[in-house]
């Protein structure tokens, strides 16, 4: 199952704040290897300086492997949102018959 989500934090909160970055760092150099453990894949992250939003693009068979990997300074700093999507095409297959 796909999984979008959506991190926003308040510019006071920002990851990248100097008191933040050592824990923010450490993550996102984790990152991968989180992902792996907890069987998801990543099929893209970014972010919106501008707007202090993260998007995360996941894959996995398990939802609560999806909110397992936002552990420490991304759940203390963000407010988020964690959306299972279907490809456009499966969406129409199931709600035009």
């Amino acid at each position: 199952m796909m999984f979008l989500v959506t991190l926003v934090h308040p510019p006071e909160l920002c990851l990248a704040r100097k008191e933040f970055t050592p824990e923010t760092k450490l993550w996102i150099d984790g990152m991968d290897d989180s992902a792996k453990k907890l069987g998801i894949k990543v099929h893209g992250a970014y972010s919106c300086p501008t707007e202090h939003a993260l998007y995360f693009v996941l894959e996995s068979d398990d939802y609560r492997s999806i909110t397992a990997f936002f552990s420490g300074i991304m759940l203390t700093n963000n407010n988020g949102r964690i959306s299972p999507v279907n490809p456009l095409k499966v969406s129409a297959e199931i709600l035009i018959k």
